[in-house]
């Protein structure tokens, strides 16, 4: 999809968001390198560095900054609806927890209703691990909509990174690092405006980073306390990734308390929450999959033929009902598995990889910063962060997929670089000025982009970055509207064309379907009749929707105008269907 100009539908001469940024990059630094130095100095400033000294307060105008700036863009930039996979998984957690449930038990006919990444047996539940679902769920509760527990991670994630940062740099430093990430990353990118996006796991590495980094200084209970927290966010959000970073750091912490003799104090409280934590989260996973094992491992046993790394094998025993499933689990998640097989596979899937990263955390804007490597990898008081991250990224490739979400864990560490990139151009400036332009260039090409974006609508690219939204399910949002102001309880049975894609999932629905509005079904004739569904709920109206497929979309923008009526044409009554019992009840 090509972008748009917002309001205008004018086509940008179908350049990228990836191309429109780095033209105006080397627009920018092109203007700042020509210009006299003393024309374009607005950082360093001297108004920002004393603010930045208290340093409560700069993480509390992170978090202001990232959630208030966040609200305020409503009206130009408003929230997608959920359209991936990965989004209607969290959201029947966050459903299940705000009702005040740990699991839902199966519903019957339970084939019918059968998700992706949604376990169906023993439970019903998502695979994901319960930390962002249960802000989403404080969200719904609170302010009735998950999503303003979407906003308080992010609020949460940004202020932990100012928080983390101020460990190892200057305190203007890791407040500017904090404000790159609120714009980058809070208003902009799928963290922020997803539910499927990264900020617990960029919460609770930042947690365990900074917390680390105090200890090794001055050992303190409430720091323990904090890592501890760190640790268990990892743990029920990423927990392999997270277990990359958390097992270098937790050793040289461990190793640095006891050569220093920290005394009891210190160590208990933090310990007292890890284990009362780690008791909570096996209970979650036994009462979800009635082992101690986590959901997603459950979930990739039942349901998934691709193993998660590059050297597993892959899960023969499955065996799919319905065609999307498994054209998705054969083809579409197995193609880097299969890619990577042989030596030259392998590397174009590690490039692939590291330019999804890229395309993430530096797009062009903050390419030049990322000459902040060297000094990082020089400087002795980066040496364990370094070692954290080199241990991290051969995890890191071991993955069968790897997107921005699984590195949020050590976003931290990404931030620390470039940071120190842009220290270092500051440094250098005292011997050659182009290095202050460059990074006053770099700066200047970050604040046109926050103006780039809010005036162009940028287009569909998978993996998502900040740069990009995904497309929504074509018709989606009408026929739900239209279902959702129908009077009485529905039942949609869903029936795909031959050319339904994948990605666009239908079957969706709450913590229980005894009470949900509208629930969703999958239609399985010819193969097994819809009867016994149809008569399991005798209480609702009957529907059969053939979904739109890819031919039916709205406009790239919400100012366009669209019939949303129109999307009823795809829905009509369900044949009427006789229930009877062998005695002749009706039930």
């Amino acid at each position: 999809m090509s972008n748009y100009i917002r309001f205008l539908h004018l086509e940008t001469h179908r350049f990228t968001f990836l191309e429109i940024e780095a033209l105006v990059t080397l627009s920018t630094l092109l203007l700042f390198l020509m210009l006299p130095v003393r024309y374009l100095a607005f950082f360093p400033h001297a108004g920002f560095h004393q603010f930045a000294q208290k340093r409560f307060r700069a993480c509390v105008a992170v978090f202001c900054l990232s959630f208030f700036g966040r609200i305020a863009l409503l009206p130009i930039e408003p929230f997608m609806a959920p359209n991936i996979h990965d989004e209607f998984s969290y959201l029947l957690a966050s459903d299940t927890f705000a009702h005040g449930r740990l699991t839902n038990p199966t519903p019957p006919h339970w084939h019918h209703f059968e998700g992706f990444y949604v376990l169906m047996q023993p439970t019903f539940q998502s695979k994901y691990g319960a930390a962002q679902p249960l802000f989403m769920a404080l969200g719904q509760r609170l302010m009735g909509t998950p999503r303003a527990g979407i906003l308080l991670t992010m609020g949460l994630a940004a202020a932990s990174l100012c928080w983390m940062l101020q460990a190892y740099l200057p305190a203007e430093w890791a407040l500017l690092g904090g404000l790159l990430a609120v714009v980058r990353i809070s208003w902009f990118s799928y963290f922020g405006n997803a539910y499927w996006g990264g900020s617990v796991a960029i919460l609770g590495g930042c947690l365990l980073l900074g917390a680390a980094a105090r200890l090794a200084r001055k050992a303190r209970a409430r720091d323990g306390v904090l890592m501890a927290l760190g640790l268990l966010l990892l743990a029920n959000s990423r927990p392999f990734e997270g277990a990359l970073i958390s097992l270098p750091i937790c050793l040289y912490t461990f190793w640095v308390l006891i050569r220093e003799r920290a005394r009891m104090g210190v160590w208990v409280p933090g310990m007292a929450v890890l284990l009362a934590g780690a008791a909570c989260t096996g209970y979650y996973c036994h009462r979800v999959t009635g082992h101690f094992t986590f959901p997603w491992t459950a979930y990739w046993r039942q349901w998934s033929i691709c193993p998660p790394f590059l050297f597993g094998k892959p899960n023969d025993s499955v065996h799919y009902q319905f065609a999307d499933q498994l054209i998705y689990s054969r083809d579409r998640e197995t193609l880097p598995y299969v890619g990577a097989k042989t030596p030259i596979g392998f590397f174009a899937e590690m490039a692939v990889k590291a330019i999804y990263q890229w395309r993430f955390f530096v797009f062009p804007a903050l390419s030049v910063a990322l000459i902040g490597l060297i000094p990082t990898l020089r400087a002795r008081k980066f040496r364990v962060l370094m070692y954290t991250l080199a241990f991290a990224c051969f995890g890191f490739l071991s993955e069968t997929w790897l997107q921005a979400h699984y590195v949020a864990v050590a976003c931290g560490i990404v931030y620390l670089i470039l940071l120190n990139g842009l220290r270092w151009m500051r440094v250098s400036a005292r011997s050659h000025v182009v290095w202050l332009k460059l990074l006053r260039g770099t700066l200047a090409s970050m604040v046109c982009m926050i103006f780039v974006r809010l005036i162009i609508v940028p287009g569909n690219t998978f993996p998502p970055n900040w740069g990009s939204q995904t497309a929504d399910i074509p018709g989606y949002r009408d026929i739900t509207r239209i279902l959702d102001a129908k009077a009485g309880k529905q039942l949609v049975i869903v029936r795909y064309r031959p050319d339904h894609f994948w990605g666009y999932s239908w079957i969706n629905n709450g913590h229980d379907l005894q009470t949900e509005h509208v629930i969703w079904a999958r239609d399985t004739e010819p193969l097994e009749s819809n009867v016994p569904l149809v008569c399991a709920f005798t209480d609702r109206k009957v529907w059969l929707l053939v979904p739109p497929e890819s031919g039916f979309m709205p406009p790239p923008d919400q100012t366009a105008p669209w019939d949303a009526a129109a999307a009823g044409r795809f829905l009509r009554p369900y044949p009427s269907t006789a229930c009877y019992s062998g005695s002749g009840a009706r039930y």
